[in-house]
């Protein structure tokens, strides 16, 4: 076997799979080329853009990997073999007016979904209940179900909100508990009931307070 490839023997046969093959495999760009090129959307800013291939590593018989630079934020992405780049971009919407550690764990929740952490996101959605109880003034370590009915008695969940952020709590107990995995859909909605939580609590809050003070 040459350097760059490795072996597993099955019998009379030997199967080769291609590692590295060295750097005479890696090309740099300098941007006189469409190869120099590659338009995605960041998962550091959530732009599209028409990102700079710094380098790209182009094996023999495999897809190429390419480094990324956005040309709006300057951060780096990767292409990997399987055609995804990466970090991916986070999945749900922005929102505006969080208190800093319901946005880090509203973040860490959309940041689960780039890498398919359905598990994750669905636990850090349910602790994401009890960082909204506490901030509003429920009493820390208490049961989860004190900070729910918190939420409820101090109006921040309304009766036409119940049935939703009670899903919250379900799918949360359920990611906890249970052996099973959560698919990608029952957590993306996790993670939308959530958003809209969130956004009707303090985004519509933020807004306000915007037009207010303009006025």
């Amino acid at each position: 076997m040459t350097g760059g490839e490795t072996g597993i023997i099955y019998g009379s046969q030997v199967h080769r799979s291609m590692g590295y093959q060295g750097h005479r495999s890696v090309t740099k760009h300098d941007g006189s080329t469409k190869e120099s090129w590659y338009s995605y959307i960041c998962g550091h800013c959530n732009t599209k853009v028409s990102g700079a291939v710094v380098c790209g590593y182009y094996g023999e018989e495999e897809p190429p990997i390419k480094w990324l630079l956005c040309t709006n934020c300057g951060n780096g992405s990767v292409l990997a073999k399987d055609g995804n780049v990466y970090p991916g971009v986070p999945f749900g919407p922005n929102i505006d007016g969080l208190p800093e550690d319901v946005l880090e764990a509203y973040k860490e929740a959309r940041n689960c979904m780039t890498v398919n952490a359905f598990t994750s996101c669905e636990l850090i959605c349910r602790k994401i209940l009890m960082h909204v109880a506490v901030e509003k003034g429920a009493k820390e370590g208490d049961k989860f179900a004190t900070y729910l009915s918190y939420l409820e008695e101090q109006g921040f969940v309304t009766p036409p909100m119940k049935g939703w952020v009670d899903l919250i709590r379900q799918h949360g107990n359920k990611a906890t508990h249970s052996l099973e995995s959560p698919d990608k859909k029952r957590a993306e909605s996790t993670l939308m009931f959530t958003a809209e939580l969130l956004r009707l609590i303090y985004e519509m809050e933020h807004m306000s307070k915007q037009y207010t003070e303009e006025t």
